[in-house]
């Protein structure tokens, strides 16, 4: 059994790192120093959706080079009815099923989103101890 931690980033902190102007670590690079970060391709799409200007999409590119992307695989579909009226969308039920199927920990600072998911969740403040 692997001791590294994994965590599935959702997009929330994708945008916080994005939009970052401290001079303090982004919690997605603690993260990184801690473990292996993936997201999906619907995090990914999230931020490419809203990125308009040039420089904004070579920021998006820039981040997605630095994670691993898990792809949506139809296997995901069996899990995610499991979710349904224990999150708010179709979106998150994926996610869900994605964290759930990978064993991953969802690393988000909208943790209120999954808390009846029964997966293991955690935010910022957690991760930074």
């Amino acid at each position: 059994m692997s001791s590294t931690q994994e965590y599935l980033i959702d997009t929330d902190i994708l945008i916080d790192y994005l939009m970052s102007k401290e001079n303090l670590p982004a919690d997605l690079e603690i993260a990184m120093s801690k473990g292996v970060c993936f997201t999906t391709v619907l995090n990914s799409s999230e931020l490419y959706f809203f990125a308009e200007k040039k420089n904004e999409k070579e920021a998006v590119d820039s981040l997605m080079k630095s994670l691993k992307i898990l792809g949506i695989n139809s296997r995901y579909s069996l899990n995610v009815s499991e979710f349904f009226n224990k999150v708010a969308s179709v979106r998150d039920a994926i996610l869900c099923a994605v964290a759930k199927i990978n064993k991953l920990t969802i690393l988000t600072n909208q943790v209120n989103r999954y808390k009846k998911t029964g997966l293991k969740i955690i935010s910022s403040k957690e991760l930074r101890g």
